[in-house]
């Protein structure tokens, strides 16, 4: 381990990161699709760059969803250390934004599980677990259509396993990716990947089509997580969602007068809401006490929430009468205490690791590099620097083993 910390060396791989990704094949959606998902999806060009489109409506999140050439692994780090530090408020220089503005030609290890193997060897990294690019960014444009919404993430589903493999080697676990739009559709494509062995279900924070994660109606879905022992990961993601919906009727409903300034307050405002919000529900909703199983992380999601997150747990319930009841049953144990025991985060590498430590415990936090992304570690080894002075017990928990015991490893 010290030589790995030391960065002389890649042999010994011991590292477990719990965030990492891919860049999809243009095929993602397709290759597995029905005629239907193929006349849904599909590449449209506007002389200069290509774009996705799901029915009528662009992926807009990413501007190079062909993502070659790409942006360098790590790029945008040194900016976030600045604001995490208060120092991010100066002007850019050009030399800067040049430099977050370098781009390269899309890496074989990005799209290639066995290259990708071998890179992990070269870092020290022994699994990673692998989530996706822009498929996080697409359900929004969807949630109008239930149906085709399912279609296209089992076609979706049925690539990544092609692809990348939901257990690769044991090393490489990538999630297949559910939207929580219809309990029988959700609970279907859940057991659709169980049956190809996935490891892993990632989702996207927030509510689940209008309603509570924990409402009893998705109880089939949290079952079968219950039952198959699957740890859930909920992912940050990007592109339309109700927290845009919201916005424009509570902040937008007369003329906007500064454009610039209604896109600054629209990101402060669902900064970390959809992850705070659906940690409330699901602990308050008492879906831990239904399913002692279900197992939950937080993953490129920071960990600014926390705090705060455990503060309105624990003050949840009238003034008077702090007792509360969930769909038919109480919760019966303090809430901040589930949280401690049943929810594990992976903080961003600029924020104050040791201080998650201490609030949350040791066990429950996950070292998450997001790899290869440019707001990521350059390398995942870097993110052993948010330890420094921390004991060695504590290292091998958080860069290893909190993520194996996810899985049960011991």
């Amino acid at each position: 381990m010290d030589r790995l910390v030391d960065g002389s060396g890649g042999v010994d791989a011991w590292m477990f990161d719990a965030d990492n990704h891919y860049y999809e094949a243009e095929d993602a959606f397709t290759r597995h699709g029905d005629a239907a998902v193929k006349g849904y999806v599909r590449w449209v060009s506007n002389g200069h760059r290509r774009y996705i489109m799901f029915g009528p409506r662009m992926a807009t999140s990413l501007p190079n969803p062909t993502f070659d050439p790409i942006a360098k692994p790590g790029v945008f780090h040194d900016r976030l250390i600045e604001l995490e530090s208060g120092n991010g408020n100066r002007a850019l220089s050009r030399a800067a934004k040049q430099r977050y503005g370098e781009l390269e030609p899309i890496a074989p290890a990005y799209r290639d599980r066995d290259v990708r193997l071998r890179m992990m060897d070269e870092q020290g990294v022994d699994r990673c677990l692998l989530f996706p690019t822009l498929g996080v960014g697409v359900e929004g444009l969807m949630s109008h259509d239930v149906e085709m919404a399912y279609k296209v993430f089992h076609a979706f589903n049925l690539w990544l396993d092609d692809d990348w493999g939901y257990a690769y080697k044991n090393r490489i676990h990538a999630a297949p990716h559910i939207p929580l739009l219809d309990p029988q559709l959700a609970a279907r494509e859940l057991d659709a990947v169980l049956g190809r062995g996935a490891a892993l279900i990632a989702l996207r924070p927030g509510p689940a089509n209008g309603r509570s994660p924990a409402d009893p109606v998705w109880d089939p879905f949290w079952a079968r997580i219950d039952e198959s022992g699957v740890p859930v990961a909920y992912h940050a993601s990007a592109g339309p969602d109700d927290y845009d919906v919201a916005f424009r009727h509570l902040w937008e409903r007369q003329q906007v007068t500064d454009v610039r300034y209604q896109a600054t307050l629209a990101a402060a405002l669902r900064d970390s809401r959809g992850i705070l919000d659906t940690v409330l529900a699901l602990i308050l909703g008492n879906l831990f006490g239904r399913f002692p199983n279900v197992r939950v992380s937080s993953v490129e999601l920071g960990c600014a929430w926390v705090p705060y997150c455990l503060h309105v747990l624990d003050h949840a319930g009238t003034l008077l009468d702090r007792n509360i009841v969930a769909f038919g049953s109480a919760v019966d144990d303090r809430p901040s205490d589930i949280f401690k025991a049943r929810v594990s985060v992976s903080p961003f590498p600029e924020e104050d690791v040791l201080a998650l430590i201490d609030l949350i415990g040791v066990d429950r936090v996950l070292f998450g590099s997001d790899w290869p992304h440019p707001e990521g570690n350059k390398t995942p080894r870097d993110y052993v620097a948010c330890l420094q002075g921390a004991a060695p017990e504590v290292v091998r928990k958080v860069m290893r083993e909190n993520a194996l015991a996810l899985f049960g490893v011991a």
